[in-house]
Formats: C-alpha cells, sequence, structure tokens
C-alpha cells in the first residue's frame, strides 16, 4: 500500500489481485447466476460482496448515489436512467471502493455481462470520466460470462 497524504492506497496489482480473487469466488459461489444470466445488478451486487471481503479497510458500495459533494460528480455523464432499467445503464458505476464520507476513490469498477448488446465502450467512457473526474485511483471495466459464457471473465484496467 501506498501513503497520499493521510490517504492510503492499493498498487494496480493488489487490486487486481483481490479482484481476481473476488471473481473466483463468485464463478465457484455463484455459478447458478451465470448459467442463468441474471441481471447485471444481481452479478454486480454478489461481486460487491466478495470485493468487500477482500477490501476489509475500505468501503465497497453498488451504484452508490450519495456522493459527499461534487468531487464525485462527473461531466461527461448523458446517459437517462429508469428504475425499470434491467440492463443498469445509469451514470453511477456499477461498484466503487472507497471511504464513504471522504475524498478517498479507490476503484470504480463497471461490470457487463457477456450478453450485452450495447458493447463495452460506452462502459469504458464512464469509468475512465469517473477516474478523471473523481480521483478514483483505479478504472476497471469486468466483462462476466453468462448463459454459455459463463465461467469466462475478462479484466481490463484503464490508464
Amino acid at each position: 500500500m501506498t501513503h497520499i497524504g493521510t490517504f492510503i492506497t492499493e498498487s494496480e496489482t493488489s487490486v487486481k489481485e483481490k479482484l481476481s480473487q473476488a471473481l473466483e469466488t463468485l464463478l465457484e459461489r455463484d455459478s447458478h447466476l451465470l448459467t442463468a444470466s441474471a441481471t447485471e445488478r444481481s452479478l454486480s451486487f454478489r461481486l460487491g460482496m466478495y470485493l468487500q471481503q477482500a477490501f476489509p479497510d475500505w468501503d465497497v458500495d453498488i451504484e452508490y448515489n450519495r456522493w459527499s459533494g461534487p468531487c464525485k460528480r462527473t461531466r461527461h455523464m448523458t446517459t437517462v436512467s429508469h428504475t425499470a432499467d434491467t440492463d443498469a445503464r445509469t451514470a453511477y458505476p456499477d461498484i466503487i471502493i472507497h471511504h464513504r464520507g471522504t475524498h478517498e476513490n479507490l476503484a470504480a469498477i463497471e461490470v457487463q455481462k457477456s450478453t450485452n448488446s450495447f458493447g463495452k465502450h460506452q462502459d469504458i467512457k464512464k469509468i475512465q470520466s469517473y477516474k478523471r473526474d473523481s480521483g478514483f485511483h483505479h478504472a476497471i471495466f469486468v466483462d462476466i460470462g453468462v448463459g454459455d459464457d459463463a465461467g469466462r471473465t475478462q479484466v481490463e484496467l484503464m490508464p
């Protein structure tokens, strides 16, 4: 871990290893959700639970919308969302790892199912924007295989 002022962060290697461990747990414990192609929100929630175990000193939140101020807003987002949105096209990152009530933002994570018909371009723009505008140290795109692709995952760390 690295100290930035009083803010302790984790290296890219550490974050990637912990994310890989959480994804392995998801694949082992929630294979039914993957083969049944459960909603992206369901998969994000389960992955978030395993990430919380991997990052016990951090808060892991799903579609967190209780920002402490303008630091966690992004000027890029124009997507309109609705409560019935089962494709999870909201302007919030799917998962964030942060310290609530502070400006300490470790990672913004976008989760996408392999069957997503929108492609990954918009999700990547969203997390890159959160990294740039909100001070997240890591921006990560996770593609989770569902249905016939269950068990396959791809992880991309954004520059």
